[in-house]
């Protein structure tokens, strides 16, 4: 059992009023815990937006979590941006509370060599006093880790967890609907746009405008903008199967949408990564493609439709491992035995 004396500020990124699923198990285990966040719109998603508008919000609420530091034992910070900004105020203000715990740390190297200097200076400094760092993969802890030479103590792997309030009921392979991709950062929408002209079949595409530019949509491609909440979910839920090619970088992408596929027991079409190959055997509960490569996707595309019992099957056994390693259950219970150790 939880110590009722041990208290806990979980910080997010969206209005705190909506409450969080974590937040929910993490009370449900008897962990005294309170929220703080700032709104957040999807729908204004935009390198812009997120640089002047999301990061000084996110600035704010880092603030306000350090002036209550004697108030909690930690703060876990569901934006790892919250949680870099209060490691960093730890230290220029030389204090040691409160205890800091980064959720789904995930960073994109920058291709201006400037920049990425000035964010590894940060980062290494705002690491010093975070004390626990969570992962979505086992290959992405050890890589930062050796990058910012983090210790042992402070690594965690903590897969993506489920993310629904209710679970849904399986929805499975629909072998006469669409295919269906979704999302916002780090997508390779042109490599699905040169399949989609190749390939026969009906696409849903649910993304914003900020995503589409210069881009040439195939008459087989059904756009959906600013689809967020039910209203992607319903399209998901009645897709044949979900397919969402990722840029080539080395840091995790596109979890939540890939963990939420295969939570319907979708078969689900996405690029090898350094973190779906750890979600993910290729042929038994998904489909792994190359990078870049449209000519792959139609070809898994293919794989999928022309066997529809195999289809089926990669569904039924995605939904399965989902169930057996991404539940919040687990999720909160991994975090909760950290702090724990730790207090």
């Amino acid at each position: 059992m939880v110590e009722k004396s041990l208290r806990v500020l979980l910080l997010v990124d969206w209005n705190p009023d909506n409450g969080s699923l974590l937040l929910d198990y993490l009370r449900k285990a008897g962990l005294n815990c309170d929220i703080m966040g700032t709104d957040f719109k999807q729908s204004l998603w935009t390198p812009a937006n997120k640089v002047f508008f999301h990061w000084p919000r996110c600035l704010w609420v880092s603030i306000r979590a350090f002036s209550k530091r004697h108030d909690y034992d930690y703060v876990i910070a569901w934006p790892q941006i919250m949680g870099m900004f209060l490691g960093f105020i730890k230290l220029i203000t030389c204090s040691n509370s409160p205890n800091v715990f980064l959720l789904n740390t995930t960073i994109v190297e920058r291709k201006n060599p400037l920049l990425e200097t000035l964010r590894r200076w940060f980062l290494s400094l705002s690491f010093k006093k975070v004390n626990h760092i969570s992962f979505l993969s086992n290959a992405y802890m050890h890589l930062i880790q050796d990058r910012f030479k983090l210790s042992k103590a402070q690594v965690f792997l903590l897969k993506q967890p489920i993310t629904y309030k209710i679970n849904p009921d399986y929805s499975g392979f629909k072998p006469n609907s669409y295919l269906y991709s979704v999302g916002l950062s780090y997508r390779d929408f042109p490599t699905l746009m040169e399949a989609a002209k190749s390939c026969s079949k009906q696409f849903v595409l649910a993304t914003t405008d900020a995503f589409l530019k210069g881009l040439s949509i195939p008459d087989n491609v059904t756009v959906y903008r600013n689809a967020f909440g039910n209203e992607a979910e319903e399209l998901m839920k009645q897709s044949a199967a979900v397919i969402f090619p990722l840029e080539k970088i080395s840091s995790p992408a596109g979890e939540t949408t890939l963990v939420s596929a295969m939570f319907y027991g979708k078969p689900v079409i996405t690029t090898k990564t350094i973190t779906t190959q750890e979600y993910i055997t290729h042929g038994e509960n998904g489909l792994l493609v190359p990078s870049k490569d449209p000519d792959a996707i139609v070809d898994a595309i293919n794989v999928i439709f022309s066997d529809l019992e195999k289809a089926d099957t990669i569904g039924r056994r995605a939904r399965q491992s989902v169930l057996k390693n991404h539940t919040m259950d687990l999720y909160s219970n991994k975090i909760i035995d950290i702090i724990q150790k730790n207090i």
